[in-house]
């Protein structure tokens, strides 16, 4: 039914506890085909953790992305190539998304294409970001509803179920750069999908670092930059 896609860059010392997260919940154990890593040629330990986890786990599979610059949109499409399930998971893999909250997903997928997992939807929830992060996030967001991008809370968002054959439709079509694959999901479909978010528990990273910093900031603005100029037939050049 479900593939977790999950694209990582130096993440050790959390993979094992995240395909443990995912394979030893007896709600997800009967739903998910199979869990995708794409791992951006990381420089730590984490190829032997990937070829452990799989070795031990018919579900477990991970391909290694060879190219010298990063980029998570990027290594989300080459594993989403390799999707057969009817429904792809996005999800980060520092252990900061819920894994519970992917069953809870699934409740809505009877009647909704691209069901996000908002950390804005409730104001008064109480989550992992801290108050520099959650101003900049906010802040960008404002940015994306110049891209007629309003209809969602958090369209930043790193962790969604989307339709396999609803991103099979525009696949072609992503060819922006960057950490935030979902606006240029929502900016191709805008109006043409449905969309419903749920509230989602974001936990303060324990393991690793932020991949944030100034090469992810400008990759933001430059993605904003060719949604708004530089798209053309629908058809986006990056």
């Amino acid at each position: 039914m479900i593939t977790v896609l999950i694209p990582i860059l130096n993440e050790e010392k959390n993979i094992e506890l995240m395909c443990s997260s995912l394979l030893n919940d007896k709600k997800l154990i009967n739903i998910i085909d199979e869990i995708i890593f794409v791992d951006d040629d990381s420089q730590d330990g984490s190829l032997k953790k990937l070829k452990n986890a799989a070795k031990n786990n018919h579900k477990i599979k991970f391909i290694i992305r060879k190219d010298k610059k990063k980029d998570l949109t990027k290594s989300i499409l080459l594993g989403f190539k390799n999707v057969k399930s009817k429904y792809v998971c996005v999800m980060d893999g520092d252990l900061q998304h819920d894994t519970k909250t992917i069953f809870k997903f699934t409740n809505y997928l009877k009647d909704y294409d691209l069901v996000i997992g908002s950390r804005f939807l409730d104001t008064n929830k109480i989550d992992g970001l801290n108050f520099i992060r959650k101003k900049i996030s906010k802040t960008a967001i404002i940015f994306c509803k110049m891209l007629g991008v309003n209809n969602v809370t958090d369209p930043l968002s790193g962790f969604f179920i989307i339709r396999t054959s609803v991103l099979k439709s525009i696949e072609k079509q992503i060819n922006t750069n960057g950490y935030k694959i979902l606006l240029t999901i929502l900016y191709l479909l805008k109006n043409t999908i449905r969309i419903k978010e749920l509230q989602i528990n974001f936990f303060k990273r324990l393991n690793g670092k932020s991949k944030l910093n100034f090469r992810v900031t400008f990759d933001f603005f430059l993605q904003l930059y060719f949604l708004l100029f530089n798209s053309k037939n629908n058809k986006l050049e990056h």
